[in-house]
This record gives structure tokens, C-alpha cells and sequence, in this order.
């Protein structure tokens, strides 16, 4: 059985009201693949071991202050229904400002939170 964990994406409107604006869900043993079309700096050409390596890298990803892999990461989810309302209604000058954080949940628990 293959586990299957979630990605997504949350950000502030600018006006206080977090949303999930991007969201996909991937199995365990190929979200390496996913992650290799954004870095080249790292091995993924073997997939995870379990869920608790994938949330070690991406904790020693958040650690480094490797921020422009976790942008990156966000940025190439599937976006929600709700995306194109949140793009046209959030403030331009305060969109994100106070959350754009990546989350990372497993059968509806959160484990990581950048």
C-alpha cells in the first residue's frame, strides 16, 4: 500500500484570511520525482524512504534558508477552485505578506509548515 501525502500551498490575502490557493496530492514513492523537476543541487533519483525522510529534507531545506526551492515547490501545485477568486479579490500591494507557506499533510495531519 503506498501512502499518500498532500502538498499545498496556503497564503494570506492580504487582508488577514488564509487560503489554500494550490493543493496535490502525490504518493510516497514518487514525490522525489516531482521535487527533482525544481532543484538540480540534490540526488532524488531514489525515492523517499518513508514519510519522515521527506519531512526531514524539506525541514533541512527550510533550515538552509533555501526559500526559492519551497517558492518553487508551491508555485508548480495544481491550483484550487477557489484561485482565481483569491487572485482577483486579495489586496496587490498585501497579497502573502503575512503567510505563504508550504504544508505538508498526511491523512489530514500536518507535519510540515514552512
Amino acid at each position: 500500500m503506498n501512502q499518500i501525502i498532500t502538498l499545498q500551498r496556503n497564503q494570506d490575502n492580504g487582508y488577514g484570511v488564509v487560503s489554500c490557493i494550490q493543493k496535490q496530492d502525490f504518493e510516497l514513492s514518487n514525490i522525489h520525482e516531482y521535487f527533482k523537476g525544481y532543484d538540480d543541487d540534490y540526488n532524488f533519483d531514489e525515492p523517499f524512504k518513508d514519510l519522515d525522510s521527506v519531512i526531514s529534507f524539506l525541514k533541512k531545506v527550510e533550515e538552509n534558508e533555501e526559500y526559492d526551492f519551497l517558492n518553487e515547490l508551491m508555485s508548480g501545485l495544481d491550483e484550487t477552485d477557489i484561485w482565481d477568486h483569491f487572485n482577483s479579490t486579495c489586496n496587490p500591494n498585501g497579497s502573502g505578506n503575512q503567510v505563504d507557506e508550504l504544508v505538508l499533510t498526511y491523512n489530514g495531519e500536518v507535519l510540515f509548515e514552512s
